[in-house]
């Protein structure tokens, strides 16, 4: 057990399992730790070590669910879903919430509490992917970063954790000596910051991430000029330029955040990947189903890339963009998608992009 030995110190239990989301644990552990509660971190079974989804962090449990008391604590952390296919974990939150105690979840670790049929009725959040589960559990699902409903407070997604952290911390009345909280309605507040001091993403990982996009959607870029360029069929080219269209607009708010909230200009593997697009697309075929095999093959790495970039952030402002791009992605993916598939009639072959995950 991790204990500040601080007298009348909060109790926190925190529920984990393998392939946990690794800022998922450290970001409230950490503030809770400089806040002086008392941190017990519970698992399935002993004699195991649970490992991050990010390969990153290692931790063995101090307890189990199966042997501690829900009375024994004043809030109980769950920031992963798995944990819910241990019929102990799930007594002992349905314990927790019969005895009143705040309960806080992030992402899927909602699906614990689906599991304990206590939902009904409740406003909440939590993983857009589990969002059919949540309201068939009858549960109001509401699209805010964080969402408190008495002693419920959940969250989305690691973008989410800081405003997360900072609501549990107001809940147990807890204080981090020497630093002033937010109020977790001021969307004006750098809150990446706040996640960096609490073993979140740092700086560096932020600017990596951006110039890791804005090298995709240079690259893209390039090729999809290129790729209406070649095109003779009128339909094609004019969804290409589309496209072309909506990634010099991505670019740009890349660009423009990475420079407004960081003093930073992109790097020079920006500049050169579209050089290189524009080397790989005269190379190859230009086949009107051969170009949009590579331009579909392109957007999903896209959607890929982004969707993972996002998932590794605790910076809400980064990652609300990022976001943005994905939903813009996705859109053409499947108009592209519907055209391929009408072009294609029994040809059908699998899409060919020209560029590798980044992520």
């Amino acid at each position: 057990m991790t204990s500040t030995k601080q007298t009348n110190s909060k109790r926190v239990a925190i529920l984990i399992e393998n392939q946990f989301e690794d800022l998922q644990l450290t970001i409230p552990e950490t503030a809770l730790k400089q806040a002086g509660a008392e941190i017990t971190v519970l698992g399935s079974r002993m004699n195991e070590k649970y490992s991050g989804k990010r390969g990153k962090i290692f931790r063995n449990p101090d307890a189990t669910v199966s042997e501690m008391r829900a009375s024994d604590f004043d809030a109980i952390v769950i920031p992963v879903g798995a944990i819910r296919t241990n019929p102990f974990a799930v007594k002992f939150v349905s314990a927790a919430i019969a005895l009143d105690k705040i309960i806080a979840t992030v992402g899927c670790g909602l699906q614990v509490l689906i599991e304990t049929k206590q939902l009904s009725g409740k406003k909440v959040t939590g993983f857009h992917s589990i969002r059919t589960d949540i309201e068939n559990a009858g549960a109001i699902y509401v699209k805010d970063p964080v969402v408190v409903d008495g002693n419920l407070i959940t969250a989305r997604k690691p973008a989410d954790l800081p405003m997360f952290t900072t609501t549990l911390l107001d809940r147990l009345e807890l204080k981090i000596k020497g630093m002033t909280l937010p109020e977790t309605s001021d969307r004006t507040f750098a809150w990446w910051k706040l996640g960096q001091k609490w073993n979140g993403s740092s700086r560096a990982d932020i600017t990596k991430a951006l110039n890791t996009a804005i090298v995709g959607e240079r690259y893209t870029l390039e090729a999809f000029k290129q790729y209406s360029y070649r095109s003779s069929d009128e339909e094609l080219r004019g969804l290409l330029q589309e496209i072309s269209t909506i990634k010099q607009r991505h670019v740009q708010l890349l660009e423009a955040h990475l420079y407004n909230a960081f003093k930073e200009q992109v790097g020079w593997q920006a500049v050169g990947s579209e050089a290189y697009a524009a080397l790989i697309s005269w190379l190859q075929s230009s086949n009107e189903l051969s170009i949009l095999r590579r331009a579909l093959g392109d957007i999903q790495t896209g959607v890929v890339d982004i969707y993972h970039l996002s998932c590794q952030l605790s910076a809400p402002e980064t990652v609300a963009i990022l976001e943005e791009i994905e939903h813009d992605l996705m859109k053409y993916e499947e108009r592209l998608v519907d055209l391929y598939q009408g072009r294609s009639g029994d040809r059908v072959k699998p899409p060919l992009p020209t560029t590798i995950a980044a992520v």
